[in-house]
């Protein structure tokens, strides 16, 4: 039997009334499994097939599926490839609950790791996703989680919510706000949770909540959508923290509030509230600004099949592709705009990682097919032997990209980035 806080049991108790013993008994079993599937690279039925697993549809999530217990991601080259990424069930459910135009503007507000993010590009049918995170250490595994599930229409800033907010004023179809929180329902996958938690921190969050929210609202545009969602289950964060914004801003009103438990749900648990902002909603209008000429990528991207974009060449020699846009938009540190093609060195044009992982079938036209134990050793940092065309490629598993190589008199140089390689 796990041991928890004697305060927060207690508030449970009276908080649940009838359903505690149910809830107590689900706080003391494993921790469930889920993934949500990428439909940018995959779809239910394919990764099914691929994954020699049934997958059932989430209530959560229409695009998510619970896993058993002893799935391990690392055990298929998929999990590398972006064919789906792991996340518990109950979390999946406030970005499945945006209401998204087509060619919409998204602002993920607090976006790391980067699951939500990844859910809402895979449901944006063209646009422009804002993908935030304060602390930059997190800004950058949120970067790397979207490359590897081949978004290529974010821009990831690390930002305070008031700076960015600010920024994107009155221009945002839909803002989702996964606030930090007390963290309650991570207690039975999450020890730290647990010894983290008091009825102060508790407080302490719901100040900081009300402040995000306030920020927030600002970028929503008239006719947006404003999801709110925590993994806690006090009261001060959740209900009351959403009546304290709706009794300040008139203009917002509640189209919803949803409750997840572990003993009601397939995942951990989740609070949400989805709200509107009074007023008709205007389309944004997209362009797509004057291209760089690149030399050096010219000649590399006869071989490649790029989404809709501007290229900019940056100072440092990295290439971007850039998405279409409905504004200028500058004085918010961004850590990635678009898709990162290369760099160029000297005369050459060297690719990045992220232009392999990018869309649904690799964009390269050069590749090479791996088998199971091939790719395996590919993900961790070998060298393989195997004619294929000289130059570079995409070193692909049942038809999808790993990453790169360069090939050589039947020898494929690994490309793919260290940090990213499975340990041996």
């Amino acid at each position: 039997m796990r041991s928890f806080p004697e305060a927060f049991l207690t508030r449970m108790q009276s908080q649940l009334g009838a359903d505690y013993p149910a809830f107590f008994q689900a706080l003391n079993e494993s921790p469930k499994k889920a993934l949500h599937i990428n439909t940018l690279k995959t779809d239910r039925a394919e990764l099914s097939d691929l994954l020699h697993l049934p997958l059932p549809v989430l209530s959560e999530n229409p695009d998510g599926a619970p896993l058993p217990l002893d799935f391990n991601p690392n055990a298929t080259p998929l999990h590398a490839a972006g064919l789906f990424y792991m996340q518990e069930a109950t979390a999946q459910a406030p970005a499945a609950l945006l209401d998204l135009p087509d060619a919409p503007v998204v602002l993920d507000l607090c976006a790391a790791p980067g699951g939500k993010s990844a859910q809402i590009a895979a449901k944006m049918r063209g646009g422009v996703l804002f993908s935030n995170e304060i602390v930059p250490s997190r800004a950058e595994v949120l970067l790397g989680n979207l490359e590897r599930m081949g978004v290529c229409n974010a821009i990831v800033t690390n930002a305070e919510p008031k700076t960015i907010c600010g920024r994107l004023k009155d221009r945002c179809d839909a803002v989702l706000v996964d606030a930090p929180c007390a963290g309650e329902s991570m207690f039975r996958k999450d020890e730290q949770a647990v010894r983290d938690w008091s009825i102060e921190h508790v407080e302490t969050c719901a100040v900081r909540q009300r402040a995000i929210l306030e920020d927030a609202q600002k970028a929503v545009k008239p006719g947006g959508t404003l999801v709110y969602s925590t993994c806690s289950f006090s009261p001060q964060e959740n209900e009351e923290t959403v009546r304290h914004f709706l009794d300040r801003h008139t203009d917002f009103s509640l189209v919803g509030m949803r409750r997840y438990y572990p003993h009601t749900s397939a995942g951990e648990g989740q609070f949400l509230a989805v709200l509107v902002r009074e007023g008709e909603r205007v389309p944004s209008v997209f362009s797509i600004g004057r291209s760089d000429r690149v030399p050096a990528f010219d000649a590399f991207s006869e071989a490649v099949r790029l989404p809709e974009g501007q290229i900019r060449l940056l100072k440092d020699g990295r290439v971007l592709l850039l998405p279409p846009m409905p504004f200028p938009f500058e004085g918010v540190k961004i850590v990635r705009a678009g898709l990162l093609l290369g760099e160029v060195r000297g005369s050459r044009f060297e690719p990045a990682h992220a232009l392999a992982a990018a869309g649904r079938e690799t964009p390269f036209l050069r590749t090479c097919a791996l088998s199971f134990d091939e790719a395996m050793r590919y993900l961790k940092g070998e060298t393989l032997f195997k004619d294929a065309e000289k130059g570079y490629g995409a070193a692909t598993y049942m038809g999808h990209a790993l990453g790169f190589y360069k090939a050589s008199d039947g020898m494929l140089k690994n490309h793919y980035p260290k940090g990213l390689r499975l340990l041996k």
